[in-house]
Formats: structure tokens, sequence, C-alpha cells
């Protein structure tokens, strides 16, 4: 079970801030929004913000404003689960975040849950707390990568998020900062598809969550999905799925027309 004790978001104080807290009985989470000291068991160190400090209860806490004023995210709770230390995240050291603005996210959720008096809200907070330390422990595997391999997982979540765009093998090299042989060779073998490919087999699926959900034209569908020309754009259905966009979308409607339990 995982118990709230407080949590809130843009906690702001004086560039004179001081926090030290040696005799606490709760789990502490932080995020930094501004610069701040960490005093650790090895030295201080500057942290920029959106850098995360995970405290276990009793052990020393101790940070300060940096060059301005001082502003964070915090959590205090209480668990006697484990899912914490399973994780090896090591407590009390900076850890800066891989996605801060989804931390942000579980936080803004948190604080709604907790000011809320919803009927399974100790439960969402308990699963909210779990996600939140998975993605400190997310940031830390992901301390290992490198470079290219941090600019290739943006690159797909571009092509996975906007397969209407207009990609080209040029631009996607230019921004992984490679030529465009080494693009595709690097892309294939992170994701086991060719960048084009990834590019042609998003837009196919979402045209089929179209022509499955909705009563959208072929051509209407074929430009939400980045085609210039409804020819080309069926020529491409039918090479991926093996019928045209008609004929799909018949399939589909009869399979959803069909009772439940019904034989063929």
């Amino acid at each position: 079970m995982v118990d709230i004790n407080f949590v809130w978001l843009n906690s702001v104080h004086e560039p004179d801030f001081v926090y030290f807290d040696n005799s606490h009985d709760w789990w502490l989470l932080v995020q930094t929004k501004s610069y701040a000291k960490v005093h650790a068991e090895d030295g201080d160190v500057i942290v920029p913000p959106d850098t995360v400090l995970l405290y276990p209860p009793h052990m020393s806490a101790s940070y300060e404003a940096y060059d301005g004023p001082y502003a964070n995210y915090y959590v205090r709770f209480y668990t006697d689960e484990d899912f914490i230390e399973k994780l090896n995240i090591p407590f009390g050291r900076p850890i800066a975040l891989r996605s801060p603005e989804s931390m942000d996210n579980l936080f803004q959720v948190l604080v709604k849950e907790y000011f809320s008096d919803f009927a399974y809200g100790q439960q969402s907070m308990g699963m909210i707390m779990r996600l939140m330390v998975m993605k400190i422990a997310e940031s830390i595997e992901d301390s290992s990568m490198t470079e290219q391999q941090r600019a290739l997982i943006n690159l797909r979540y571009d092509i996975q998020t906007r397969p209407d765009y207009q990609w080209t093998v040029n631009e996607m090299a230019q921004r992984v900062h490679v030529s465009t042989g080494y693009l595709q060779s690097i892309y294939k073998k992170q994701f086991g598809v060719s960048c084009m490919q990834d590019v042609l087999n998003r837009r196919v699926d979402l045209a089929k969550e179209y022509l499955q959900s909705s009563a959208y034209s072929s051509q209407k569908i074929a430009q939400l999905c980045g085609y210039q020309s409804i020819e080309h754009f069926c020529r491409q259905f039918k090479i991926i799925t093996g019928m045209s966009p008609l004929q799909y979308r018949k399939i589909n409607q009869l399979k959803m027309k069909k009772p439940e339990g019904s034989e063929e």
C-alpha cells in the first residue's frame, strides 16, 4: 500500500532557501524546477531543473537554492511495499529525468487525486507513484544510451505520432546527424524495419483505424495519412494489406455487424 503524506506543485522559495531533514519517517521524492545545490554523501553538486532526488525514510535530505529562487515539485509518502528497492534506484543522488514532461503530468494527476475525494483515489495514487518511480528507473537506464540512440528513438517517436508529415530520408538523416545510407542501416538494426517502411506502415495502420471507425471517404483518409494522391494511397495500402481501402472497410463493417457468437 502507498499512503501519500503530502504532494505539491511549484513550491517556490527565496534565494536563501535551505532544506535539511534527517529524521523523517516518510519517503521523499523531489523534482527540481530551478537550479539547486544538492548535498550528497560524496560532496556537493549543482543540478539543473528537472533533476529528481529520492530519499528513503531516515536518510538525510539536504539541498538548497542556487543562483536565484528555488522551485520544485515534491511528494512525501509511506509504503510497506518493496517496489522501489527492486528497481535499484540510488537514493539521495541526483538523477536527470529523461522525460520531464511525463513526470510533470504524473505530478499533476497525483495532486488532483490527493485533493479530490474520488472513490478509488487511494488505489490511483498508488499506481501513479509506481509509474513515477519507474520513470526514474527509466532515466537511469537511459543514461547509458548514446546521443545517436536517443536521436533515433526521438525520430521514431515523431514518425509514429506524425505519420501525415512529408518525411524524407534526407531530412531524417539530418535530424540524426548521419548520412542517408548510414541512417537506413542503423535504423533497421535498431527497430527491425527501414525508416521509410516504418512511415508507410504507420500511415496504413492509421488508415485502417479511420476505415473502421469513421465515415471519411478514401480521399479524406489519404489526406489525413499524409498521401498527396488517392492513387498513391490505394496502391500502398493494397501492397501492405493485400486489399483496397474499400475492401478493407467492407470486411471490417461486416465483422462489426455480425452478432457475437454467430458462426461463419
